[in-house]
């Protein structure tokens, strides 16, 4: 029923923005690919932190197709300082969702004050709140997906959303009007010596850093992407008893009880770090020889600072969400019926795509990764 009101509901706006578009008075461009007069460009990426992450490829392919514009990109309070010394980011520009209405727009329309030549909203689904950011901005040019009638915001369009595709490269694909077409699809976060040698610091007072170090991050944003906290507590017990690797648990805000709660069944003394610090996070990751994670932006982080991971797979859309490159393992059902749901929820009620997905089956992996990462 719910999904049914929700297409009548995006039908019907659909034509309803069609009729409003009369009244929109913009210059249409449908294919452009002059280069020479953008000079100050926006991408607006104020999702969750893989989204972030995931979209650092096509941020480094519109800098080098713009190598002398200024590239600003919106980015949310919380993930903001991923994008801190990448060398394709002139400004950041924080958008605050904690803020009121009022205080969200104004600073929104502040966005006029750049005189942006050109908006890129890479946004892939129907949620209106990007593509009326781009249009407010003021920019000459915006590109943005077409999705239910937001496509009125935006006066240079975007190929028609391809739902097989990665979540790169339809971060990518987003830039084809303006002529950008890329094969490098390798997320990057920009970590620097002073954030390396402070992991060094940090890992040393812990007595950490003499054996391979395998951190594990147990949580995600929806309940229905966590492998079961008994689970992680097995592996715990199964990666210390032969003592031949250091382990750190992570966690971010929230992610507190389910800490404790994987330490105290696992028995174990175990170093944990919980922090909303998406740096030291990022670099402590990097430290890593395999970080295993449930298929979240941990997991991406862990991709863009080049470290092998071990990932559950339940109800994520598979070709959407794969983390990038041939070092990592992912651990999946495949052959449920409804595997891939892309649901916050189990419909029945039994999570067999997550309680599936062995403890033995981790340490396979594990033992894989870490024999070819020492070899």
């Amino acid at each position: 029923m719910k999904n049914t009101l929700k297409s009548i509901y995006l039908n019907f706006r659909k034509y309803l923005f069609r009729v409003f578009a009369i009244f929109i008075s913009q210059k249409r461009v449908f294919h452009d690919r002059s280069g020479p007069e953008v000079k100050k460009i926006l991408f607006i990426r104020i999702d969750r932190l893989g989204d972030l992450v995931l979209s650092t490829p096509a941020i480094k392919a519109l800098k080098e197709k713009y190598p002398r514009s200024k590239l600003v990109v919106l980015a949310s309070r919380a993930n903001c300082s991923l994008l801190e010394n990448n060398p394709y980011v002139d400004h950041t520009v924080i958008y605050d969702p904690s803020k009121n209405l009022w205080t969200k727009i104004r600073n929104i329309l502040q966005l006029r004050n750049y005189r942006f030549d050109l908006a890129i909203d890479p946004y892939a689904d129907y949620e209106l709140k990007t593509a009326l950011i781009a249009f407010l901005s003021g920019a000459k040019k915006r590109i943005g997906y077409v999705s239910y009638g937001r496509e009125i915001f935006f006066n240079l369009r975007a190929p028609e959303i391809e739902k097989e595709k990665h979540f790169v490269d339809l971060t990518i694909d987003v830039l084809k009007p303006i002529g950008v077409i890329s094969k490098e699809n390798n997320p990057e976060i920009f970590l620097v010596g002073d954030e390396k040698k402070w992991a060094r610091n940090w890992l040393k007072e812990r007595r950490l850093g003499t054996k391979p170090i395998v951190g594990i991050h147990p949580g995600a944003y929806y309940e229905s992407q966590r492998w079961p906290s008994e689970n992680f507590a097995e592996i715990v017990c199964q990666l210390k008893k032969d003592n031949s690797v250091d382990l750190i648990l992570f966690g971010g805000p929230g992610d507190e009880m389910q800490i404790d709660r994987i330490a105290s069944l696992s028995g174990e003394d175990i170093v944990t770090y919980i922090t909303d610090d998406l740096r030291q996070f990022s670099v402590l990751v990097s430290c890593c020889r395999v970080f295993i994670c449930n298929n979240s932006g941990p997991l991406h982080i862990a991709v863009a600072v080049n470290t092998p991971t071990i990932s559950f797979m339940g109800p994520t859309h598979k070709n959407r969400w794969m983390p990038i490159g041939d070092i990592h393992k992912v651990l999946r059902i495949d052959d449920l019926s409804c595997i891939g749901c892309n649901l916050g929820y189990c419909k029945i009620k039994t999570h067999d795509c997550m309680e599936l997905i062995s403890p033995q089956m981790v340490m396979d992996a594990a033992e894989e990764l870490l024999k070819t990462k020492s070899a």
